[in-house]
């Protein structure tokens, strides 16, 4: 009760506060400034769970930060008065594999998508992908935490030929050696416990076109999202392809054939940071395309969103 009535006072000062605001304007005839699109920056997995990330705001302007599991169902889930610099941390963050954010000043959209991607690693290997781009992409910044004897291999369609990458002494033997969007790669993890690595940075957000070669290859989606394969996803599947999805746990490949337009079994399922072999009869173009959703004023989202209240600062 007590909440609800401090939610309700603050809302109701920052709505008196804009439209004071508006009337100064009339009666001085100055007009604000047009607002720039903020960027979203320095994103930061927490090692005890939360995601945090830094943005400017002129100063007294309200602002909202939306969440998202899906890239397509948006929740307010924190509102406030802009000092200028915002460091905003995200102590919900460790409840989900995966979250998005983007910052709405007065309708305006932050220029980017900004969060993170946690994935398992079990022992032995994994079929993994990098779906967020940023400055951090090579194996030395992707993978710091992984120990000695740390492998991964990328399949090179030219040469038709895995390329071998690992740690020794602490160091990669190519430090250098990127995971960029769309593509795939096996990682070894030779201990015997789970291993949790986190990617952070932007979602991608243009149109992108994904060469899928004739034989085999490597593949992920450029975007974050789960997802049937065909449907959901869009890969351009045809008769006579077939798709391997490595069950890490049971280290083991699960083969799905397509044949007569249709999956010989179920369909392949993509998981977010998961990559895929596909045997492609015949060669073709992954399009793949980012629409902005507005946010969905409703307490509960589909999709792994689960109702959460609008937090003010210094509310508890």
């Amino acid at each position: 009760m007590e909440r609800s009535i401090f939610s309700t006072c603050v809302s109701g000062c920052l709505r008196a506060k804009s439209i004071f605001q508006d009337v100064k304007a009339r009666v001085t005839g100055k007009k604000a400034a047009p607002v720039e699109p903020p960027s979203l920056g320095r994103p930061v997995r927490l090692p005890y769970g939360p995601f945090r990330f830094h943005t400017q705001v002129p100063k007294d302007l309200d602002y909202e930060i939306e969440a998202t599991t899906n890239l397509k169902n948006w929740r307010s889930i924190f509102s406030d008065s802009s000092n200028g610099e915002i460091d905003f941390v995200d102590p919900e963050a460790s409840k989900f594999s995966y979250r998005f954010y983007r910052l709405n000043v007065k309708g305006i959209y932050s220029t980017n998508i900004i969060g993170y991607a946690t994935i398992t690693l079990p022992p032995g290997f994994s079929a993994i992908a990098n779906p967020l781009s940023g400055a951090g992409d090579t194996v030395a910044e992707l993978f710091k935490a992984m120990p000695d004897g740390t492998a991964l291999s990328k399949f090179e369609n030219q040469a038709y030929r895995c390329t071998q990458n690992g740690i020794e002494g602490g160091k990669w033997t190519n430090p250098t050696e990127k995971l960029s969007l769309g593509e795939g790669a096996l990682l070894f993890n030779p201990t015997s416990d789970y291993k949790h690595m986190s990617f952070v940075g932007s979602v991608n957000q243009s149109s992108c076109s994904t060469p899928i070669p004739a034989g085999f290859s490597m593949r992920s989606s450029v975007f974050p999202q789960p997802g049937r394969l065909d449907t959901e996803l869009g890969f351009p599947i045809g008769d006579g392809d077939v798709i391997h999805l490595l069950d890490a746990d049971r280290q083991k490949y699960v083969v799905y054939p397509y044949e007569g337009s249709a999956w010989v079994r179920e369909a392949p399922v993509v998981g977010v940071g998961e990559s895929f072999w596909v045997a492609k009869k015949a060669a073709s173009n992954w399009l793949q395309h980012f629409s902005m959703t507005p946010a969905i004023p409703q307490p509960a989202m589909a999709g792994g969103e689960t109702e959460q209240p609008l937090h003010k600062k210094g509310e508890p």
